[in-house]
């Protein structure tokens, strides 16, 4: 493999791409500007996906959206080799109304989206250009673009659309999101539901003794606090946000909260899913038993308006399941990219399990690595996010040397990607 990759990296049509990928850095950067102040909130990415054609199209790529907003383009190879998917996300994770003025300070640039994931955008169009002004032609086939509902409540959105129907097409995968040197090579599998709790509802002093749907969430909340998960795999809960009432005098009628789950390992997950399950459950009775146990209050309280024997009730809303997913430090996909790296002369930062896009295509057993794209970041999910451009080059050139190692170039290298049995 490092032969190979030696031959790649010294060859003049990578040297050619890599000079070009310096060259055009400044304009990557402005693309990068010019994206991020397209408002695009997971679920709502279209006039981002519109623009992002555009500028696929503006390159001489014959570029595709599909019904849920996906983006991308085939650069077919010679048909004797393997097909990997590229692709960076279009949403971020701020609302349409966010303001997205950018701001400069020195080679610093600040906005709201400005490196997760619209680094990741900017990257690609730039490995378009590169791909193009060097005159390369794989060997296997290439799918790149840009995809949607990666963040939050995106629930992957987009790799869902495009694995349901074009799974049996890829044979690796690789996810460009934000910046920096780290290769993440595992999925982190998350559970997310919204839990309402309902009940009559009422004056909080003239029906007092009423069920109150939150005095349940909170009951269900402090359970939910008191769980204990393993570090290993590690596993984690959150909730996130809670949500109801109309007045301080008023018992609610309905109330719900947001529940994050996560783990490594499918097992603990479903373990812990259960366990919430559980508090929840605990919570709704423990709040109607202490008002059948007080009904001493109705003999006090002749003006009540509630049913005497209504019950909290509950509704569970699953609003995010992400598959986990694993492969080997020792797979071709990964080496290949930890040799790409190091051809360039950068040791990369390693992480087993993360949340990304890879989680999906690694839960169907198909090679995946989410990579930083080049230059540095910070703040991200924040106001205060900022990209940083100096030495932004090196990490593109880092990302087409992985990609064309793993697919090959035509009279240069071998693809070091093996290709999928198919059913």
């Amino acid at each position: 493999m490092r032969r190979e990759m030696e031959r790649l990296y010294q060859s003049p049509l990578f040297q050619r791409a890599a000079s070009y990928i310096e060259q055009d850095a400044a304009h990557t950067v402005e693309q990068q500007v010019e994206l991020t102040q397209i408002p695009a909130f997971s679920n709502q990415e279209r006039q981002k996906a519109l623009r992002f054609r555009e500028l696929m199209e503006a390159e001489g790529y014959s570029a595709e959206m599909d019904e849920v907003c996906n983006v991308f383009t085939r650069i077919p190879g010679t048909g004797e080799g393997p097909t990997l998917y590229v692709t960076a996300h279009l949403d971020t994770v701020f609302p349409m109304d966010t303001d997205l003025q950018v701001r400069r300070e020195g080679s610093e640039i600040f906005c709201p989206g400005i490196a997760d994931d619209t680094r990741g955008c900017a990257e690609i169009l730039a490995l378009l250009r590169a791909l193009r002004e060097s005159g390369i032609r794989p060997v296997g086939d290439l799918l790149i673009g840009a995809n949607v509902g990666e963040e939050g409540l995106g629930n992957l959105r987009g790799m869902r659309q495009f694995f349901q129907s074009r799974a049996q097409e890829v044979d690796g995968f690789f996810s460009i999101d934000g910046a920096g040197e780290d290769i993440t090579y595992g999925g982190t599998g998350s559970l997310r539901y919204k839990v309402t709790f309902r009940g009559p509802g009422g004056h909080s002093y003239g029906d007092f003794g009423c069920v109150n749907p939150i005095h349940a969430m909170g009951r269900a909340i402090a359970k939910i606090g008191e769980l204990r998960t393993p570090r290993t795999p590690k596993t984690t809960f959150n909730v996130g946000v809670v949500e109801g009432g109309t007045s301080v005098n008023a018992i609610a009628y309905e109330c719900s909260m947001l529940v994050d789950m996560r783990s490594e390992e499918a097992d603990a997950l479903e373990k812990l899913h259960q366990e919430v399950v559980r508090c929840v459950e605990q919570a709704a009775e423990e709040e109607n038993r202490r008002w059948v146990q007080e009904r001493d209050w109705l003999e006090d309280n002749p003006g009540r308006t509630y049913d005497p024997d209504a019950r909290i009730q509950m509704e569970w809303e699953q609003v995010g399941n992400r598959p986990c997913g694993s492969q080997p430090l020792e797979s071709p996909l990964v080496q290949t990219v930890l040799e790409a790296y190091r051809a360039l002369g950068t040791e990369p930062g390693l992480t087993a399990h993360s949340s990304t896009d890879a989680n999906l295509p690694l839960s169907l057993g198909i090679p995946a690595c989410t990579l930083g794209g080049g230059g540095t970041c910070g703040g991200c999910h924040s106001l205060e996010e900022w990209y940083d451009a100096a030495g932004a080059p090196l990490g593109t050139q880092r990302l087409l040397l992985a990609i064309l190692a793993c697919v090959g170039v035509t009279g240069v290298s071998q693809p070091l990607l093996p290709k999928r049995e198919r059913p």
